[in-house]
């Protein structure tokens, strides 16, 4: 009897686990025709004209393309700017995540980045590559201008006037991350300057008390790896599916948002009560924070619609704010650590960081005030040309065609309406063209000239961390470049020169490498550091 039922429940059991291989193989291959059929109607929109890479004459040639577009992205983009972009020809590169990409030759890149939204549109880009109307929701608030406007008329108007509060968060951060006792830890590079980038804006965009909540902090930069990791699978289903798969993909999406909110929604809400009640009486014992989240509710009051007005609404763009803003701060300064201290010589740039940073802070009686910042010329050079090094991506100024008619190139070629358009990021930074020993980093390339006799004597190209190219575009060029730079700068040089001045980390024995992903470059989330607090506090 017992030889019986153990036969049976084997039976059975054999039996699910063919239906279920079954069910997920039969799943597997439907993802495979329908991610086929997605990406052969986006490569045949492409005019016959144009050459592309990563694309050949092979069975299901364009999955395959995008997948190489995916995995091997950079180097499409490097092998074609040679071939091609050097030659002042364009190509096409397939991509995971915006379709086919037209990439222009260096000579149209002045002209790319100068197009109206009307003609050539950034965000349309940014909403696609993401899936916004998905992975985020909301399109009444995600296209409205009231974020960028506050960054642009706010956040950059109070750029060093802060910067006390930030080195509280900044030196906080460290010292519960890091240690006070002079021993060496080993933490994560990503994860504690995750936490460290996320205290230091939020103490700007929510104040003081939420601003060192980690549970917030890290609810916001979940959100934000919940987007990117959600759109990749969006982006394997035509436009009619995406609705049913988006209710699971972005599950994680809701959950990390939703525990965001919880801490600011009874925030703005007091903060709107506070404000309105300050207004009616002027002797009402309440002093107004600078914040962003009071700036946004000032604005809100001159406005009337209810996406602009609510309490949901005003606290969802916060949760955005954080989506925008934390991340790539965190990559950007993520970066710079790993390229300084793997270089060969990495003693030697420590060593002259360190001492520009003491000096100029000493020449600011100890405080880190705007102009403190501005006078780090040499880490002002060093993020940059770690950002020239170990940029973001392998394309930059993206831009959707929205004229109905297309549009023509300089050189008279007739882009299609849809199409998207962009140039090589990885192939300029890398031209002989523009910079000399570029395969080597050279953390001082662009400070050195300032450092010489009689510099400002001449009229020379200013090439600082938030000044933008065609040549060097991390922070893109032209009327879409991004707003809050200056905010992100800032804050990483006062990072890194606490980092310098507190702390001790051992070199690395090679560069962790960044991973190739979509058309962007990964940092290294998993590497490790060993860092010890220089001097210990008694």
């Amino acid at each position: 009897m017992l030889h019986y039922v153990l036969d049976t429940f084997l039976y059975h059991l054999s039996l699910f686990s063919a239906v279920l291989f079954g069910s997920i193989s039969l799943i597997v291959i439907f993802l495979f025709f329908v991610s086929n059929l997605k990406a052969r109607k986006e490569h045949a929109s492409m005019p016959a004209a144009l050459p592309w890479m990563g694309a050949k004459a092979e069975a299901f040639s364009a999955i395959r393309a995008n997948f190489r577009g995916l995995v091997d992205s950079i180097a499409l983009y490097t092998r074609g700017y040679r071939k091609y972009s050097k030659a002042d020809k364009i190509y096409v590169v397939p991509t995971w995540t915006k379709g086919p990409q037209i990439i222009l030759p260096p000579s149209m890149g002045q002209w790319l980045s100068s197009r109206p939204d009307a003609i050539l549109n950034a965000k349309d880009c940014t909403f696609e590559t993401a899936q916004f109307t998905y992975t985020v929701g909301h399109p009444e608030i995600t296209s409205n201008d009231m974020i960028d406007l506050l960054i642009k008329r706010e956040l950059t108007r109070t750029i060093g006037t802060l910067n006390n509060e930030l080195l509280e968060e900044i030196d906080g951060s460290m010292e519960k991350v890091f240690g006070t006792d002079g021993e060496w830890r080993e933490v994560g590079v990503f994860d504690s300057l995750t936490r460290t980038v996320g205290r230091v804006a939020n103490r700007v965009f929510v104040g003081k008390e939420l601003c060192s909540n980690m549970d917030f902090v890290m609810a916001g930069t979940h959100f934000a790896r919940d987007i990117s990791v959600s759109s990749y699978i969006l982006h394997l289903f035509p436009k009619f599916m995406k609705p049913a798969v988006a209710w699971f993909a972005t599950m994680p999406n809701r959950r990390h948002s939703g525990i965001a909110m919880k801490y600011l929604k009874p925030l703005i809400k007091e903060r709107i009560e506070d404000m309105k009640r300050k207004r009616a009486d002027p002797t009402y014992a309440w002093d107004e924070p600078n914040d962003f989240i009071t700036w946004m509710v000032r604005e809100s009051f001159k406005r009337d619609s209810e996406d602009e007005t609510s309490v949901y609404a005003l606290a969802y763009r916060v949760v955005l704010l954080n989506f925008a803003a934390i991340r790539t701060t965190t990559i950007m300064t993520t970066n710079a650590l790993l390229d300084i201290w793997s270089a060969p010589n990495s003693e030697e740039i420590v060593a002259s960081l360190r001492e520009e940073a003491a000096r100029v802070l000493h020449e600011h009686n100890g405080e880190w005030t705007k102009a403190a910042v501005a006078k780090l010329y040499r880490m002002d050079s060093a993020i940059r040309e770690s950002a020239r090094m170990s940029g973001v991506g392998g394309s930059a100024m993206a831009r959707r065609v929205r004229a109905t008619n297309g549009i023509t190139l300089p050189n008279g070629f007739v882009v299609p309406y849809n199409a998207t358009l962009g140039v090589s990021m990885d192939g300029l930074h890398f031209d002989e063209e523009y910079y000399d020993r570029v395969n080597e980093f050279d953390p001082f390339r662009f400070s050195r000239p300032r450092e010489e006799p009689g510099y400002g004597e001449k009229p020379r190209p200013n090439e600082d961390l938030v000044t933008t190219s065609v040549h060097w575009l991390p922070f893109s060029h032209g009327i879409h470049a991004c707003p809050g730079r200056f905010f992100a700068a800032n804050n990483i040089k006062m990072i890194l020169a606490q980092i310098l001045l507190n702390y001790d980390i051992q070199q690395f024995p090679s560069r962790p490498p960044n991973i190739s992903l979509g058309d962007i470059s990964v940092v290294p989330v998993k590497a490790k550091m060993m860092i010890r607090r220089r001097n210990v506090k008694a």
